[in-house]
């Protein structure tokens, strides 16, 4: 317990916020494109009153001329005062549009016409005064849109500017004209509710858009349905400044996000602390990529019918110095929301490949090595590339990998999903779908994916006994893999009950503590190395 209560110690000891970075990049891009319209309004201003000026010069030349000229004369030099006269008039009134306009787009979204962030804190500052003075609360609302990157990828960036505007305009005609809807910038919107009399009335507000985002939307003949993550933070109860309250409701859009999306979360102080154990997790693990403390465990897989180890599946540690292990458990879910999922796979499945090969080469028989992947690489447009370059850099023959992937993860996408697997089925790549049985999978897309393996969910196998429903369910899954022609192997076999129950029903085999503990690499050479005698 000591061990792992200073491994918790030691992320909770890092530093560094991907929420600030990120919004500070962005602040400091909308700043530097705010700053160069400006300046190219400010020149436009500046010729324009230099024309005025010249213009007001002829005007009073001619003035001063007036007495000496002929009547023909002073008509043409009238007519020309005149002409002069409405020139000025004109730049003067083009000039005062173009300092209108620069001043709008400073404090407006180019695309939406909503206000930005810059508007946007100065009227929230404005509403907390009022609130202060008429006892009022005010709220603060971080909504944002749901995958929507997988509608700027697959229908283009035009159709999913069409989306945020139609999304901007809904937002406005669900909320009252004196709240304001506020675009930070992609995809993320930020609604304030100027006055509220509580919390729960600004939860039926969250409410009131969700359900409002909920209609499809309809984009050049494509019916998208887009669903969001709303945070709320509410003055004075969760903060009594403007920037902590945004910070707040940001916060809480989070973990709306981490309750599965297309709902609202209210702030409580117990998400803030999750949010800093979640940074210093997130800075543990970019150092753990710069100073490779990543590490492989390998667990064998075993064959029910003769005991005889019939691969390993590789999985994932971190080994910082002079501490105990962390899994993943602790960092997965955190590494997939910053995007450091995708280099630490690339690591894992070159490091489990690259051992493989070694084992093989010192006449070590593993059999398959399985590798986890996740949804983020499996839906990379460079994973079938990155596969290929691994499988010819470590030289492992492509029938030896296992890719092992979520059955929701599978259900993604299929037709994505179809053209991926049979790509690597053609490398002659291993595919199995793990922990089935806790998602969803039609078993017409089970007939047509190129699957070779159903690894049972542990969660089944832990309390599986006689006429249980997880018994129910795990025979259920081996007679599927039978008809289905797919070895099944399952996970979590920890006493010799659950072994002699799967052996009952003709499970194909098995992985778990009954088998072996996962155990680094020199030690899993030492095991092969024992059951080859």
């Amino acid at each position: 317990m000591s061990q792992h209560n200073s491994a918790s110690s030691a992320f909770a000891d890092a530093i560094g916020s991907l929420a600030e970075r990120e919004a500070a990049v962005i602040a400091s891009e909308r700043a530097t494109a705010l700053r160069e319209q400006a300046a190219d309004l400010r020149e436009q201003n500046a010729s324009l009153r230099e024309a005025a000026l010249r213009v007001h010069d002829e005007a009073t030349q001619a003035m001063a001329g007036r007495e000496a000229l002929s009547k023909g004369q002073l008509r043409e030099a009238n007519e020309r005062l005149v002409i002069a006269s409405l020139r000025a008039q004109s730049m003067t009134e083009e000039a005062e549009r173009v300092a209108a306009q620069m001043s709008h787009m400073a404090q407006h979204d180019g695309l939406t016409g909503l206000p930005n962030r810059f508007l946007l804190m100065d009227r929230l500052a404005q509403a907390l005064v009022f609130a202060d003075r008429h006892g009022k609360r005010v709220a603060l609302m971080y909504l944002d849109l749901d995958q929507f990157k997988h509608i700027n990828d697959s229908l283009g960036h035009a159709v999913g500017d069409q989306l945020l505007q139609a999304v901007a305009q809904r937002l406005q005609d669900n909320v009252r004209h004196s709240d304001t809807i506020s675009r930070q910038g992609g995809d993320e919107f930020v609604v304030l509710l100027a006055e509220v009399e509580s919390a729960h009335n600004a939860a039926l507000n969250a409410t009131k858009l969700l359900q409002a985002m909920a209609e499809p939307f309809l984009m050049e003949g494509h019916v998208l349905h887009v669903t969001a993550s709303i945070g709320v933070s509410v003055y004075p109860d969760n903060s009594t400044d403007v920037d902590t309250l945004v910070q707040n409701a940001d916060i809480a859009m989070y973990h709306a996000k981490r309750s599965g999306r297309n709902n609202y979360q209210l702030f409580s102080q117990d998400m803030s602390r999750r949010v800093v154990v979640r940074q210093s997790v997130e800075t543990a693990l970019r150092r753990a990529l710069d100073k490779g403390e990543f590490v492989l465990h390998y667990q064998p897989k075993v064959s029910f019918e003769s005991g005889v180890i019939t691969g390993a599946e590789a999985l994932l540690r971190v080994q910082p110095p002079n501490q105990a292990l962390i899994y993943p458990g602790q960092f997965v879910r955190v590494a997939e929301d910053c995007g450091l999922i995708m280099p630490i796979g690339r690591w894992a499945l070159r490091e489990a490949c690259r051992q493989a090969a070694a084992w093989q080469k010192s006449g070590l028989d593993v059999g398959l090595i399985a590798v986890n992947v996740s949804v983020m690489e499996f839906r990379d447009k460079g994973f079938m590339a990155q596969v290929r370059a691994i499988l010819r850099e470590t030289g492992v023959d492509p029938g030896q990998l296992e890719l092992e992937l979520t059955e929701s993860g599978l259900m993604q996408d299929t037709s994505h999903t179809m053209a991926v697997l049979h790509a690597l089925k053609d490398l002659g790549v291993q595919i199995a779908i793990d922990d089935f049985g806790t998602g969803y999978s039609s078993l017409s897309y089970l007939q047509r994916f190129p699957i070779d393996t159903l690894k049972i969910d542990q969660s089944f196998v832990q309390d599986i006994q006689n006429d249980s429903e997880e018994a129910l369910l795990v025979n259920a899954i081996i007679a599927m893999g039978k008809s289905l022609k797919l070895r099944v192997v399952a996970e979590g076999v920890e006493t010799h009950r659950q072994l002699a129950y799967l052996r009952s029903q003709c499970c194909t085999e098995g992985q778990g503590y009954y088998f072996g503990r996962p155990v680094d690499a020199a030690q899993f050479g030492s095991v092969l190395a024992k059951s080859a005698q």
